[in-house]
C-alpha cells in the first residue's frame, strides 16, 4: 500500500521529467524538418482543443471549427477547422521529410515500403470519393434550403447521435486525400532517389 501510493505521488514528477526531456530533445534537434512538424502539430492540437471547448449546445458534430473565424495573421481571418488541417498538414508533411524518417523509409524494405504506397492509394481512393460525395451533399442541401449561411449545413445521415457539419467533414476528407497524395509522392521520391544512387554505384 505504502509503495502504491508513493508510485501515485511521483507519477506527476515522472510526467514533468518526460515532457522536459521531449523538449530538450527538440531544442537540441538540428533538424529543421523536425521542429517544423513539432509546432505545426502543437499548434493543430490547440485550434483543436481550443475549438471544441467551447462547443455549446445544440451540439453539431464539428461545427464548432466552422461557426467562427480567428485571426492568423493581420486582415487575414481562417476558420478553425481551415487552420487545423494547414497546420496537421504541414506537421505530417515536414515530419515525413525530415532526415531521421527519411532515412527510415530509405532502409525500409521494398515489399513493405510497396505496402505503404498501396494503403496510400487506398486512402486517396476513398477520401477522393468522399470528397465528391460532400461535393453533391453539399450543393443539394444549399438548393433545398436556399441562400443562407453554406457552414450551417449538416449531414444526419446516418442516423449519428450529433448531426455532422458537412463543411468539417469536407475539410477532413480533403486533408486525408492530401495526405494520401503526398505519401504517395514522397515515396516516389524516395523511389528515384534510390534508383538514382543504383546508377551512380554502377557507374563508378
Amino acid at each position: 500500500m505504502r509503495d502504491s501510493s508513493q508510485e501515485q505521488m511521483n507519477r506527476p514528477g515522472i510526467l514533468t521529467r518526460g515532457v522536459a526531456g521531449m523538449l530538450r530533445a527538440l531544442v537540441t534537434e538540428h533538424d529543421p524538418m523536425t521542429i517544423l512538424s513539432w509546432v505545426s502539430g502543437v499548434g493543430a492540437i490547440a485550434v483543436l482543443l481550443g475549438s471544441t471547448v467551447r462547443s455549446t449546445p445544440p451540439y453539431v458534430f464539428g461545427d464548432a471549427l466552422v461557426s467562427a473565424e480567428v485571426y492568423v495573421l493581420p486582415w487575414i481571418y481562417m476558420k478553425p477547422m481551415t487552420l487545423f488541417t494547414f497546420l496537421f498538414f504541414m506537421s505530417y508533411a515536414f515530419g515525413l521529410s525530415s532526415t531521421s524518417n527519411r532515412e527510415r523509409f530509405v532502409r525500409m524494405p521494398t515489399r513493405l515500403r510497396d505496402t505503404v504506397n498501396v494503403l496510400a492509394w487506398l486512402f486517396a481512393m476513398g477520401s477522393g470519393f468522399e470528397i465528391i460525395y460532400h461535393v453533391v451533399l453539399w450543393s443539394a442541401a444549399l438548393a433545398v434550403q436556399g441562400l443562407q449561411n453554406p457552414d450551417i449545413i449538416v449531414n444526419p445521415w446516418p442516423n449519428n447521435p450529433y448531426p455532422i457539419n458537412v463543411v468539417f467533414s469536407g475539410k477532413l476528407v480533403v486533408l486525408i486525400f492530401a495526405l494520401s497524395c503526398f505519401t504517395i509522392s514522397h515515396l516516389g521520391r524516395i523511389e528515384r532517389e534510390k534508383e538514382l544512387e543504383v546508377l551512380r554505384n554502377t557507374q563508378v
